[in-house]
């Protein structure tokens, strides 16, 4: 599969409102970036497969806009063993914090095109 094919692939499965991730059918490694190859093993076979969106805060970075508005970026390691980052949204800022549990939602960030986020 190409990596033109995979990020297709992967806008049509957020529009869905799944999250994809790659398996690597060489060696099992699984990671959640669109590549053509294997970071670990440099196969290019690989399926897409779908995550259960659901995981935990490896970390998380809270910037103040000066306005009062919090953006939360956060490393999520999801159950499947990939780790992806995301915005996190929360109505308490304060709630989000590592090792908080976190399952995927969808918004549609550009017309018709829906992209991954978190909430606790």
């Amino acid at each position: 599969m190409r990596l033109d094919e995979i990020i297709l692939t992967y806008l049509d499965y957020f529009n869905k409102e799944k999250l994809p991730y790659i398996k690597c059918n060489n060696c099992g490694y699984v990671f959640y970036y669109p590549r053509a190859i294997c970071p670990k093993c440099l196969s290019d076979r690989l399926s897409v497969m779908e995550s259960k969106g659901e995981g935990e805060i490896y970390s998380e970075t809270k910037f103040n806009d000066g306005k009062g508005e919090i953006t939360i970026v956060s490393l999520i390691k999801l159950d499947e063993g990939f780790t992806i980052y995301a915005n996190v949204i929360a109505n308490n800022p304060s709630e989000v914090d590592i090792n908080k549990r976190v399952k995927v939602i969808f918004k549609e960030v550009v017309k018709n095109q829906k992209f991954p986020f978190f909430t606790i």
